[in-house]
């Protein structure tokens, strides 16, 4: 696991090497940004940092008539060093205006969090032209932030009933139709054991994704994963993970593999690790099968997870340390909501006792 996994290592190869094929496609004077990311941050970031650059060249490409039949890599360092304040201005509304459009052909609106995170990455990128004497002065100092969306506090999970209703349709296959009834037949054990432990251990789907069969240790009764970031860390299994996990380690992952050998927990029909988009689209469906009205994802049962453990322990400290988050106040943020029962109970306590 972790440095030694196949696969955490594949996907950090693959990622670097898309950061390093996006620098080819960039001016020559961003590579040294590119390159620091590359040293600087997991290769998941430093890709992200690459793209968001390529995204503010291509929008200097698309909106500056000096550039409209040049290609991005072409660009000169010139056009970056006359933008002014209002050209990063130009580009958050760029950003806002959303690129990616739906099913119907409408564009929807970028939210605020995409706007911030590519303001992030074009901030970082001027630091660097300027620290390197590239530019004299950095535009986006000046430029007007954009206002951020009025926040959204709703936490997003499943109340008690709703979870009891799915792990029902999980155990008795409950499907839409004949042909996705008999597919999920032949995964109903891996597919529990998969919703048990988001439901029972708050585990990111990357994370679900990466297991190996020898990560779990029935012994210590644990499961060893990689973080966000890349370091390892324990999580201990209750008796229903336990027991979900043996079931489906007896009696289907034997036959999945159908004589075939991978390292992988959970395996797919198509006999390989079960994918990030596989687990999130098997979620989904079962979501949909229970009747939820909103789309069921794996960060929602993560999140059903956090807020659960919080109304039952009050330690803000426990959820965030089982969860993986470096900052206590990422746990405070997202998971810490009073639920109507406690709302309830606040309301029935006499605070000051008034007496005459």
């Amino acid at each position: 696991m972790g440095e030694n996994s196949i696969y955490y290592n594949s996907i950090t190869q693959r990622r670097r090497k898309a950061a390093r094929e996006m620098k080819k496609e960039l001016p020559q004077h961003t590579h040294g940004f590119i390159d620091e990311c590359l040293l600087r941050f997991q290769p998941n970031t430093a890709y992200s940092y690459a793209h968001d650059i390529w995204f503010f060249y291509q929008y200097i490409r698309e909106c500056n008539p000096i550039c409209y039949n040049m290609e991005i890599k072409d660009i000169p360092l010139e056009v970056i060093q006359k933008l002014g304040p209002q050209d990063i201005n130009e580009f958050q509304n760029y950003i806002s205006s959303g690129h990616k459009p739906d099913k119907n052909g409408n564009v929807k609106v970028a939210k605020e969090r995409s706007v911030a995170r590519r303001m992030a990455s074009v901030r970082n990128y001027f630091k660097y032209l300027i620290k390197y004497d590239y530019l004299s002065t950095d535009p986006t100092l000046k430029a007007v932030p954009k206002k951020k969306d009025k926040e959204d506090k709703t936490i997003r999970r499943l109340n008690r009933e709703q979870v009891q209703d799915l792990i029902k349709a999980v155990s008795n296959v409950d499907s839409a139709s004949y042909h996705s009834k008999v597919m999920s037949e032949r995964t109903a054990r891996r597919d529990l054991a998969i919703m048990t432990l988001f439901l029972n251990t708050g585990i990111r789907v990357s994370e679900c994704a990466g297991l190996d069969l020898t990560d779990v240790n029935f012994m210590e009764n644990t499961i060893e994963i990689v973080r966000k970031g890349g370091g390892k860390d324990y999580l201990y299994l209750n008796e229903d993970i336990r027991n979900t996990l043996k079931d489906y380690l007896e009696y289907e992952r034997d036959v999945l593999l159908n004589g075939r050998e991978d390292p992988a927990l959970f395996i797919s029909l198509k006999q390989r690790r079960l994918s990030v988009r596989s687990i999130q689209h098997m979620v989904e469906k079962y979501g949909k099968n229970t009747g939820l009205s909103e789309k069921l994802t794996p960060h929602k049962l993560r999140r059903t997870y956090g807020t659960t453990l919080y109304n039952n322990t009050g330690d803000i400290y426990m959820v965030a340390d089982v969860l993986g988050h470096k900052d206590v106040n990422t746990t405070v943020k997202h998971y810490a909501a009073m639920d109507e029962e406690h709302k309830r109970k606040a309301a029935q306590i006499s605070l000051y006792n008034n007496e005459d």
